[in-house]
């Protein structure tokens, strides 16, 4: 099983490489292990990341100057264009997890059934996706909202996505950028919440693969 970490516009930064890979760890952990001849076997889970750049800018240590950045040189356009390469590249069921930009790009690739092998999606305060709301992910999708943002109402937002059929939206806590300690609005309680809430949601529909896998086997 792969598990793809999409980054926000800070990037493949140490901070977001650590966070993919406690999250890593904690959905290991809590899958366990099988024994097989009486060894055991860890269940296979890989860590991808992706981020918009080609070479990782070291200058970015504020959102202003990391938006400017990513507009310049990027675009959301330009980042869905990227991921969707780097899907492709890997074999095998993927499950997305997307911060911010990294979650509005899943959210419109997954729109646009561009995602080959994709059992599910978490994208956490991926705000772009305002602008996106006439499209529809073609896998279950599960956004994490912000409890406020300052350009647009989430009130709104909610009401306008809460009847698409493969969406479910979860309200938190906590403000745009709240796993990030780059951002101004890092929450150190709500970063260890999501750690393990975020485990817990991956190895949900990882086992709901391997269910429906077992099924299909036996017919």
């Amino acid at each position: 099983m792969n598990i793809i970490f999409v980054a926000d516009i800070f990037g493949l930064t140490d901070e977001f490489k650590h966070l993919c890979q406690q999250v890593t760890a904690n959905l290991e952990q809590g899958l366990g292990v099988e024994k097989s001849d009486g060894v055991e076997k860890a269940y296979g889970v890989k860590c991808h990341m992706v981020g918009p750049y080609q070479q990782q800018p070291k200058s970015l240590t504020c959102e202003r100057d990391a938006y400017q950045y990513f507009i310049e040189n990027v675009s959301l356009e330009g980042y869905v264009n990227k991921l969707e390469q780097k899907l492709l590249a890997i074999s095998g069921g993927k499950l997305l997890v997307g911060f911010s930009v990294g979650g509005s790009a899943i959210w419109q690739l997954c729109a646009q059934g561009a995602v080959k092998q994709s059992l599910g999606a978490i994208c956490f305060y991926s705000s772009k996706i305002r602008h996106l709301t006439r499209l529809t992910p073609q896998i279950a999708t599960r956004l994490i909202l912000p409890s406020a943002e300052p350009h647009f109402s989430v009130a709104a937002l909610r009401a306008v996505l809460r009847d698409k059929s493969t969406v479910t939206l979860e309200q938190s806590e906590y403000l745009h950028g709240f796993m990030n300690p780059l951002s101004a609005n890092y929450d150190g309680d709500g970063y260890l919440y999501y750690l393990k809430r975020l485990a817990d949601l991956l190895s949900r529909q990882y086992s709901q693969h391997i269910l429906e896998e077992k099924i299909l086997s036996e017919y």
